[in-house]
């Protein structure tokens, strides 16, 4: 193993130090996110399992067991107990822009179209806390029967969430809870990839992509965001379980996807020589392949993964370029999934509290498959193209 003095490294929002090194390769003034924890028990020992295609990995905020999406069943007459009361939602977004978003929204709003409940609001927040608690002001005034939202801060949005459900409205999370909101009370559940899963997808893909060892990066996103602060725990959580001959070196934050460049390049400077990195979801991935690039990188010589499977990274990914993994949330069935276990608190069904949809390992083998599963279209012509070259 390589040995660095990591005292001067200091970059974006946080540095940590990475469970699995030995001590002296970790400066003493080094410290972990405040969020960070080392993985449990039972996370290494299912990252340690081969395939987990076939085991839920995550358990929920408050230790919920996580339930298949695949589960999810509405029978023909909870159907039309759905479509006889007229209900109505608000669907309220952290941020659009990107193909999660959008997907996610497309899943919804299907489904919602079907079962004959109508959208009477659909707001983004465009990752601004404040923005999010107005729209949440405005859609109470509605009153919809129904609010599907992921929260951008637990803290400081949970009043407004509570407002909303205090006057009726059924809740149901996208991938977080806020604050003082309690399951099969304040709200139905929880929906959200199995995000300690994807991480370790991750870690499978950069394992493979840099040939099995090597000195390897993991850039990841410093504001405590549940499913985020998972995939990372789970990343090196599968590093320490499987891979001991590749060495995660260095680890730094961003707390904004359009500072992935920023980061990658402070991260380069100072570790010319990495083999790879782990470099959180699509935008600041995108953000470290230009950082790669401008440093004289190649893309046969360093090797980029990250979350979420957008048309940006899959492209680039067809193209040979930088992305060689990604580990993919499947928004649209999360969509799906989250407008089900609405339909169903509306009619007074119980339902689970915390439902996990299973994440998504491409790589450029596998890109026509993998883009058919998430857009359920054809690789574009474009990409397709580029994969034969």
């Amino acid at each position: 193993m390589k040995h660095f003095n990591l005292k001067t490294f200091a970059l974006a929002s946080s540095v940590a130090i990475l469970p699995g090194l030995a001590l002296a390769d970790v400066a003493a003034d080094i410290k972990h996110p405040l969020w960070y924890t080392e993985p449990s028990a039972k996370t290494m020992e299912l990252a340690k399992l081969d395939d987990l295609s076939n085991t839920v990995v995550s358990d929920g905020q408050r230790g919920e067991p996580g339930f298949p999406a695949a589960d999810l069943k509405l029978t023909d007459e909870q159907i039309e107990k759905v479509k006889a009361g007229n209900f109505t939602v608000a669907i309220s977004m952290g941020w659009l822009g990107d193909d999660w978003a959008s997907q996610q929204l497309i899943g919804l709003k299907e489904t919602f179209e079907k079962l004959g409940i109508k959208v009477v609001a659909e707001t983004n927040a465009n990752w601004d806390d404040a923005k999010q608690i107005a729209d949440l002001e405005a859609i109470s005034v509605l009153q919809p029967d129904l609010l599907v939202s992921i929260p951008l801060n637990g803290q400081t949005t949970a009043s407004a969430y509570k407002k909303i459900a205090e006057a009726g409205s059924k809740v149901v999370f996208i991938d977080q809870a806020v604050d003082g909101m309690e399951p099969g009370k304040d709200y139905a559940a929880i929906i959200s990839s199995d995000n300690l899963a994807l991480g370790m997808y991750l870690a499978d893909a950069l394992h493979e992509a840099i040939g099995g060892e090597g000195d390897v990066a993991a850039m990841y996103f410093a504001n405590d965001f549940y499913v985020t602060n998972l995939r990372y725990e789970g990343f090196i959580a599968r590093v320490m379980a499987k891979y001991p001959d590749m060495h995660v070196v260095v680890a730094a934050g961003h707390n904004d996807p359009n500072k992935g460049q920023e980061v990658a390049q402070g991260v380069l400077a100072r570790y010319p020589s990495l083999d790879g990195m782990y470099a959180s979801w699509s935008i600041p991935a995108m953000g470290a392949a230009i950082a790669a690039n401008v440093a004289g990188r190649t893309p046969g010589d360093f090797k980029i993964v990250n979350e979420n499977f957008d048309q940006i990274v899959a492209l680039n990914m067809a193209q040979n370029g930088f992305i060689a993994g990604i580990s993919s949330q499947r928004p649209y069935d999360q969509g799906v999934a989250e407008a089900t276990i609405g339909a169903l608190t509306l009619i007074g069904e119980e339902t689970p509290s915390y439902v996990v949809v299973p994440p998504l390992k491409v790589t450029r083998d596998t890109l026509p498959e993998g883009y058919k599963t998430i857009y359920r279209i054809d690789l574009p012509e474009e990409m397709s193209g580029a994969l034969s070259n």
